[in-house]
Protein backbone atom coordinates (compact mmCIF):
# COMPACT_ATOMS: atom_id res chain seq x y z
CA UNK A 1 0.00 0.00 0.00
CA UNK A 2 2.88 2.22 0.95
CA UNK A 3 4.44 1.03 -2.51
CA UNK A 4 1.69 2.57 -4.43
CA UNK A 5 0.87 5.49 -2.40
CA UNK A 6 4.55 6.40 -3.36
CA UNK A 7 4.82 5.81 -6.94
CA UNK A 8 1.22 7.33 -7.49
CA UNK A 9 2.84 10.85 -5.74
CA UNK A 10 5.69 10.59 -7.53
CA UNK A 11 3.87 10.63 -10.52
CA UNK A 12 1.87 13.04 -10.09
CA UNK A 13 5.05 15.32 -9.31
CA UNK A 14 6.43 14.07 -12.68
CA UNK A 15 3.04 15.56 -14.48
CA UNK A 16 3.45 18.92 -12.41
CA UNK A 17 6.45 19.64 -13.52
CA UNK A 18 6.43 18.60 -17.05
CA UNK A 19 3.39 20.95 -16.92
CA UNK A 20 5.26 23.91 -16.20
CA UNK A 21 8.15 23.38 -18.35
CA UNK A 22 5.71 22.76 -21.29
CA UNK A 23 5.06 26.39 -23.34
CA UNK A 24 7.39 28.15 -21.74
CA UNK A 25 8.87 31.68 -22.93
CA UNK A 26 10.75 31.45 -26.35
CA UNK A 27 12.53 34.75 -28.39
CA UNK A 28 11.44 35.28 -31.38
CA UNK A 29 12.80 38.12 -33.26
CA UNK A 30 11.69 39.84 -36.75
CA UNK A 31 9.36 42.72 -38.06
CA UNK A 32 6.32 44.06 -35.61
CA UNK A 33 3.39 44.85 -38.38
CA UNK A 34 -0.29 45.26 -38.26
CA UNK A 35 -1.72 42.26 -40.15
CA UNK A 36 -3.69 44.11 -42.99
CA UNK A 37 0.15 45.75 -43.83
CA UNK A 38 1.95 42.67 -43.39
CA UNK A 39 -0.23 40.44 -45.82
CA UNK A 40 2.00 38.55 -48.38
CA UNK A 41 5.38 40.21 -47.17
CA UNK A 42 8.22 38.90 -45.94
CA UNK A 43 10.83 39.76 -43.00
CA UNK A 44 12.74 42.29 -45.24
CA UNK A 45 9.74 43.86 -47.13
CA UNK A 46 8.14 44.88 -43.90
CA UNK A 47 11.09 46.30 -42.44
CA UNK A 48 10.42 49.15 -44.22
CA UNK A 49 7.02 49.80 -43.25
CA UNK A 50 7.06 52.82 -40.46
CA UNK A 51 5.94 52.11 -37.15
CA UNK A 52 3.01 55.41 -37.26
CA UNK A 53 1.66 53.39 -39.96
CA UNK A 54 1.28 50.05 -37.95
CA UNK A 55 -0.43 51.98 -35.20
CA UNK A 56 -3.03 53.63 -37.78
CA UNK A 57 -3.45 50.10 -38.63
CA UNK A 58 -4.06 48.70 -35.31
CA UNK A 59 -7.88 47.79 -35.64
CA UNK A 60 -6.65 44.78 -37.79
CA UNK A 61 -4.46 42.95 -35.56
CA UNK A 62 -0.71 42.77 -34.84
CA UNK A 63 1.53 39.96 -36.56
CA UNK A 64 5.16 39.21 -36.22
CA UNK A 65 7.21 38.61 -39.92
CA UNK A 66 10.10 35.97 -38.93
CA UNK A 67 11.77 35.04 -42.54
CA UNK A 68 8.49 34.30 -44.32
CA UNK A 69 6.68 33.13 -41.18
CA UNK A 70 3.67 35.11 -40.26
CA UNK A 71 2.77 34.84 -36.21
CA UNK A 72 -0.32 36.19 -35.57
CA UNK A 73 -0.88 38.00 -31.73
CA UNK A 74 -3.72 37.15 -29.62
CA UNK A 75 -5.63 40.40 -28.73
CA UNK A 76 -3.57 40.47 -25.32
CA UNK A 77 -0.47 40.92 -27.20
CA UNK A 78 -1.54 43.04 -29.42
CA UNK A 79 -2.61 45.51 -26.66
CA UNK A 80 1.17 45.29 -25.56
CA UNK A 81 2.25 45.79 -29.44
CA UNK A 82 0.40 48.79 -29.76
CA UNK A 83 2.08 50.66 -26.87
CA UNK A 84 5.23 49.73 -27.55
CA UNK A 85 4.72 50.91 -31.11
CA UNK A 86 3.17 54.30 -29.51
CA UNK A 87 6.57 54.96 -27.68
CA UNK A 88 8.86 57.84 -29.78
CA UNK A 89 11.26 56.38 -31.40
CA UNK A 90 9.59 52.26 -31.62
CA UNK A 91 11.95 50.06 -34.08
CA UNK A 92 9.81 47.84 -35.93
CA UNK A 93 12.39 45.18 -35.79
CA UNK A 94 11.83 43.40 -32.56
CA UNK A 95 12.67 40.72 -29.97
CA UNK A 96 9.59 39.19 -28.68
CA UNK A 97 8.87 36.69 -25.41
CA UNK A 98 6.30 34.44 -25.55
CA UNK A 99 4.47 31.54 -26.13
CA UNK A 100 3.47 29.85 -29.32
CA UNK A 101 0.75 28.19 -29.83
CA UNK A 102 0.02 27.40 -33.52
CA UNK A 103 0.27 30.33 -35.72
CA UNK A 104 -0.67 32.81 -32.44
CA UNK A 105 2.21 34.28 -30.11
CA UNK A 106 0.89 35.48 -26.99
CA UNK A 107 3.87 37.70 -25.56
CA UNK A 108 5.23 38.42 -22.70
CA UNK A 109 7.19 40.60 -23.80
CA UNK A 110 8.54 43.45 -26.42
CA UNK A 111 11.77 45.47 -26.98
CA UNK A 112 13.94 46.64 -29.80
CA UNK A 113 15.90 43.93 -31.69
CA UNK A 114 19.55 44.48 -30.72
Amino acid sequence: MKKSLFVGVAILGMSMFAGYSYGADEKFTGVLIDQKCGAGKDEAAAAAHPAACCVKCAKNGFELITGKTHLKLDEASAAKAKEYLGKDGASTKVAIEGTKDGETLKVTSIEAAK
